[in-house]
């Protein structure tokens, strides 16, 4: 289970940045995870909840996870679309010369916190 390595390093992150704005405490955090990134956003979810418990700046902070879609472009042909099953042919001119523009994602996009 990576997504527990994946959660403290997000705890980690907003503690430190928490801690720079001087904040009473977490509210939330928003995420930007990727379809293709292999995090499971529920095991994701539960780590970080129980990580947050331990830390009173976190208690209670709630994770939120907005999802990428796996999009790739055609080289050849200059069309976006939906990878299924990791399989990046391109369903207009069947080229395999295509570059992943979304779905690998992993950031930490914005929190919020409550002031003294």
């Amino acid at each position: 289970m990576h997504e527990l390595a994946i959660a403290q390093s997000i705890a980690d992150a907003v503690t430190s940045r928490a801690i720079e704005c001087e904040a009473s405490r977490v509210k939330s955090v928003r995420l930007k995870v990727g379809e293709a990134s292999g995090v499971v956003a529920d095991s994701l979810t539960f780590c970080f909840e129980m990580l947050a418990s331990f830390d009173p700046l976190l208690a209670g902070a709630e994770l939120l996870i907005d999802a990428a879609p796996h999009r790739a472009r055609c080289r050849h042909c200059d069309r976006d679309f939906a990878i299924a099953d990791f399989i990046a042919q391109c369903p207009t001119c069947a080229e395999w010369s295509t570059e992943i523009i979304s779905g690998t994602e992993l950031q930490i996009l914005d929190m919020e916190i409550e002031d003294p």
